[in-house]
């Protein structure tokens, strides 16, 4: 299961092996370019369609590298997984370590009804969760875009803001300034690579509102990095 950017790094490493692999994504990648193994976008819609299309492929094991905050994809699998008496690992990086005077909140619901009367507000928090913040208690809001490719029309509060990562402490913190952003609601994706945004954020004084990321697979084994997965497979 991919969707994270250790996804194309065990990708790339079982390519060269004598490994059969397909990755299952949630949406296209817009980030991190083509996988280094045959993938499609697909989501199971229950635990049901994820045993049968594991079964119809022969699949031996599951490593789950998807994007942290995909939870519900990720609890499927386990599920299947544990049905099919089929060895799953979830991969994941860790979590920032996120102290006050930075907010903790559960979703970007919760982190939009904390938003300030009149705040402009940074979020990265994907286009898709644009809907979320209405009502909208800001002046604007602007979101985060990895891709130019515009799908849906945005709400007229929320603006896009395109860019391709990764972006480094200082590239954010000329951005924020120069839209005079004074909220930031980011999720807690862990890892260096998205902490600049964060960094930024505290050091600027800006107000700043963390989505907790969800809790993974009940009682699965749980990894941190794409090498300790790859010897995890070549173990099976």
């Amino acid at each position: 299961i991919a969707g994270s950017a250790e996804a194309h790094e065990i990708a790339t490493a079982l390519a060269q092996r004598d490994v059969q692999t397909q990755a299952i994504l949630r949406r296209a990648e817009r980030s991190f370019g083509p996988l280094a193994v045959p993938s499609r976008v697909w989501t199971p819609g229950s635990v049901a369609a994820m045993k049968s299309a594991l079964i119809e492929q022969g699949v031996s094991a599951i490593c789950d590298a998807g994007h942290g905050f995909d939870a519900d994809i990720s609890d499927l699998a386990a599920a299947a997984a544990s049905d099919l008496d089929l060895p799953y690992l979830r991969v994941l990086r860790p979590c920032w370590n996120v102290e006050p005077p930075a907010l903790r909140v559960a979703s970007v619901a919760e982190a939009a009804r904390k938003v300030n009367p009149g705040a402009r507000v940074f979020a990265a928090t994907g286009r898709g969760t644009v809907m979320d913040f209405v009502p909208f208690k800001g002046s604007r809001l602007f979101l985060r875009q990895t891709s130019i490719n515009t799908r849906t029309p945005l709400p007229d509060f929320a603006l896009p803001v395109q860019g391709t990562p990764p972006f480094s402490q200082a590239e954010e913190t000329a951005l924020f300034q120069q839209l005079n952003i004074d909220t930031l609601i980011c999720r807690n994706v862990g890892g260096s690579a998205s902490r600049p945004k964060l960094d930024a954020a505290l050091a600027l004084g800006l107000r700043t509102i963390v989505i907790d990321r969800p809790a993974p697979p009940h009682g699965q084994q749980i990894i941190t990095g794409a090498d300790a997965a790859v010897d995890w497979l070549a173990d099976l």
